[in-house]
């Protein structure tokens, strides 16, 4: 199989990052960059000559990148666009015979999931999602391990993030913190977007086999609003397995600190844990290790090589659409498992750092930390403005 004539969809925002990458990758050979839809606003000059220079196409919507595919004969599709935009996006990539490595999350909703996979499997092509900490090399290394019996039976695995996100994280677009636009879904949320790798590496390490992921049956969730969005900007989630391993998340964009996103696994005969960006550890009946872990970067270069090389031998490990689809279920499972509670403003309090403004709760860094470590709930861990969790209620098919 030739080197894949590429096209990168949306060059603005998260697809800048996408663009250093595919230019790398384009340099060395490993992929032709052929073409790219340039939408409002056009970036700097240097970067729009950077293209010209390595002969990309620029095409200024989607709609001339459908056009033009008889013509650009193009292969594969790199797509960074806004939630509500990747369904309709991939599936009509798909139909015009691309394989397609779409940035996380899948899709907004469940019928949007599975209406990719359904497309995928009809025309032959192949999709990938962005969830690039499934390719980190401690990440993998980590679950061969539990697999092995390190630690035992899972019994607990547990996320704890703390974001804090300014007041132009909300306003950098149409969509951020909104669950609807216009007819659209996009439930953009920090466990749909932001944190969702460390959701995904949570349910990785949970799963069976080399890339299975844990599928929950049982969900409690409490969502807060502290910031002006329509959205939720906390959440704890309580997850189970049929198995009765149970899966929580503490994750928060309105703390006043940042704590590094912390998964810590424990099992009947150990812990392990993994810090983003910096390791992932173990202490069994057998020993300890540890492993540092890649840079970012390369964390990310690693996912595009084995999304290339699952083009060629359709087996390297990538993040398929029906995995993903366990992701997005949860999220829509939790908007209709759990209302979203906004936090009083007398709670709230805001300051300011690089030139940007902040809210924060009052007290949440304190409360989430301890309420993720003891396995509880934010009321139970002192939040005088947070309500007890309802009582869990079961997955059902969404």
């Amino acid at each position: 199989m030739s080197v894949p004539r590429t096209v990168l969809v949306g060059i603005g925002g998260y697809g800048r990052v996408h663009l250093r990458h595919l230019l790398d990758f384009h340099r060395r050979g490993e992929l032709v960059l052929a073409a790219a839809v340039v939408f409002p606003p056009e970036p700097e000059a240097t970067v729009l000559a950077e293209l010209r220079a390595a002969g990309c196409e620029m095409l200024d919507s989607f709609e001339a990148l459908l056009t033009a595919q008889p013509r650009l004969r193009l292969e594969f599709a790199v797509v960074p666009t806004p939630i509500h935009l990747h369904a309709r996006m991939t599936v009509a990539l798909l139909r015009a015979g691309l394989d397609v490595l779409i940035e996380k999350p899948l899709a907004a909703a469940s019928g949007e999931a599975a209406d990719i996979a359904v497309t995928a499997r009809t025309t032959g092509r192949r999709v990938a999602v962005g969830f690039q900490y499934l390719h980190a090399p401690e990440v993998r290394a980590l679950k061969q391990r539990l697999l092995a019996g390190a630690i035992g039976p899972l019994r607990r695995l547990v996320v704890h993030a703390a974001w804090p996100r300014s007041h132009d994280y909300y306003t950098r677009n149409a969509w951020a913190g909104r669950l609807r636009l216009g007819e659209d879904w996009v439930l953009d949320s920090p466990v749909s977007n932001a944190m969702s790798h460390f959701f995904m590496v949570m349910l990785f390490l949970a799963g069976g086999g080399a890339g299975g992921l844990a599928e929950p049956v049982r969900l409690q969730a409490e969502l807060y609003r502290a910031q002006a969005i329509e959205s939720f900007d906390t959440a704890v989630l309580r997850l189970a397995t049929e198995a009765g391993v149970r899966l929580d998340f503490y994750g928060t964009h309105s703390s006043r600190e940042i704590r590094p996103p912390t998964l810590r696994i424990t099992g009947e005969q150990g812990e392990a844990e993994w810090v983003q960006d910096s390791h992932a550890r173990l202490a069994g009946q057998a020993g300890q290790w540890e492993q540092a872990a890649a840079p970012e970067p390369d964390t990310r270069e690693r996912m595009l090589r084995d999304v290339l090389a699952r083009r060629r031998d359709g087996a390297t490990l990538v993040c398929t659409p029906e995995m993903a689809a366990i992701h997005v279920r949860c999220i829509t499972r939790l908007h209709e498992a759990g209302s979203i509670l906004a936090v009083p403003p007398a709670e709230l309090a805001r300051h300011h750092r690089d030139a940007a403004t902040f809210t924060y709760v009052r007290g949440l860094d304190e409360q989430l930390w301890n309420a993720a470590h003891a396995g509880t709930s934010l009321a139970e861990a002192g939040a005088a403005w947070a309500r007890p969790p309802g009582a869990p209620v079961p997955f059902k098919s969404c």
